[in-house]
């Protein structure tokens, strides 16, 4: 009789970005997230026989909603939000049900003898919702554990399973913020109106929502994917405008102002190895600014002019220089290598050492923000390159000790 549990020791989590999808929506199961028209990131794991899959959470949510909902997709769970979160917010402690964990391993016995744990990634907002995801694994919340009646408390608020990770990789994810989002001025509202109330309360309580759904049922304003849906919530106006200005949203937490108080409130997991790739499709002009190269996508065009071009930023009323204008059309390059006030080393896959507790940086990606995970225009024309890169990327992972 096999002593083996058919378990891998490693299992792969991604987590999408600003107004993304995961594999639970109809989208994400027509065009994979991570992969794009390269090809499923997940699906090429899963030949080889490893867990993956790529969570479907909310595409407009704060770092902190947004973990949660990576937590109860992980484990088959209902969302917990958190008493003093929700209470500080206005909004439900409770939120959708994930009928089944997409890891029933995660922290089982693997045929190795050790455990199974995770390989968290993150794209965009992806890689701020990881690091809150890694940093209350690890440690927890203070406020949760005051607040909450015994016997209540989510595990992920206890604190103390940092071990359950293996590593944290964010792909173009603004760690200190990116300058779009106020750069771009009134258009920033008219986003948000749009994602919050045509995709959100709209299009999030009729059929539609089973095919793209931003999933906000903690404020009672979409139905539940897997529910039936609920058009009354269109008519929430009170709950619309408090969500608006409650700053618990991902427009809020991408804003420098927003990055800043993150950071202050993350922390590395000791027992987990981090990896930021960065990522730029720009080009320098003669007087400093910045613009996109002609291969990136034309909506990166827009968006990465409004960056490379911003001299004042009024969420901190700071003035910015050119440090912040290198960009891939949404992130800044240089905010996308690690948070500044953690430790780091330059990292080159078999030539540096990975060391755990601290940013490993790798060399920048010559990508646009949708590129450099198979969305962009370069995949279409030839797929290989990228598809070598990250499944070099993931053996690196495999063999860390």
């Amino acid at each position: 009789m096999s002593n083996t549990t058919g378990v891998k020791k490693d299992a792969y989590a991604f987590c999408h970005g600003m107004l993304g999808f995961g594999e639970d929506e109809a989208l994400g199961r027509l065009l994979p997230y991570f992969g794009g028209t390269a090809g499923s990131f997940t699906k090429e794991l899963a030949y080889e026989g490893y867990e993956a899959h790529s969570l479907s959470v909310s595409g407009i949510s704060s770092a902190w909603d947004r973990a949660c909902e990576m937590y109860a997709s992980i484990t088959g769970t209902r969302v917990d939000y958190g008493v003093a979160h929700s209470k500080k917010y206005g909004h439900a402690r409770y939120g959708k049900v994930y009928p089944e964990a997409k890891f029933p391993n995660w922290g089982k016995p693997a045929d190795d003898g050790d455990i199974q744990r995770l390989h968290i990634i993150g794209h965009s907002f992806g890689g701020a919702t990881v690091r809150m995801f890694a940093h209350l694994l690890a440690f927890g919340s203070e406020e949760e554990r005051a607040a909450t009646p015994a016997g209540e408390l989510s595990p992920l608020f206890e604190g103390g399973h940092g071990d359950l990770l293996k590593s944290v990789t964010t792909i173009a994810g603004p760690h200190e913020g990116t300058t779009v989002i106020d750069a771009i001025g009134i258009q920033r509202p008219m986003l948000a109106f749009v994602s919050f109330g045509l995709l959100g309360m709209f299009l999030g309580n009729t059929p539609f929502r089973k095919f793209y759904d931003m999933q906000i049922v903690q404020w009672k304003l979409t139905s539940d994917r897997d529910g039936k849906a609920n058009p009354f919530n269109m008519l929430r106006v009170g709950k619309f405008r408090k969500f608006w200005n409650a700053c618990d949203d991902v427009y809020y937490d991408l804003t420098l102002k927003g990055a800043k108080e993150l950071n202050e409130f993350l922390e590395t997991n000791r027992d987990a190895y981090y990896f930021s790739i960065s990522t730029d499709s720009s080009a320098r002009k003669k007087s400093g600014m910045y613009k996109q190269i002609r291969s990136s996508f034309p909506l990166f065009w827009y968006t990465g002019w409004f960056i490379g071009h911003c001299k004042h930023d009024p969420s901190l009323d700071i003035d910015i220089d050119e440090w912040w204008r290198a960009s891939d059309g949404a992130s800044c390059t240089n905010s996308a290598l690690h948070p500044l006030d953690e430790d780091w080393q330059d990292f080159e896959p078999g030539k540096t050492t990975p060391k755990k507790g601290l940013w490993n940086v790798m060399p920048v990606m010559r990508r646009d923000h949708g590129g450099c995970v198979g969305l962009g225009v370069e995949c279409i024309i030839d797929p290989k390159p990228l598809r070598t890169y990250y499944k070099e990327y993931f053996e690196m992972l495999r063999d860390l000790p």
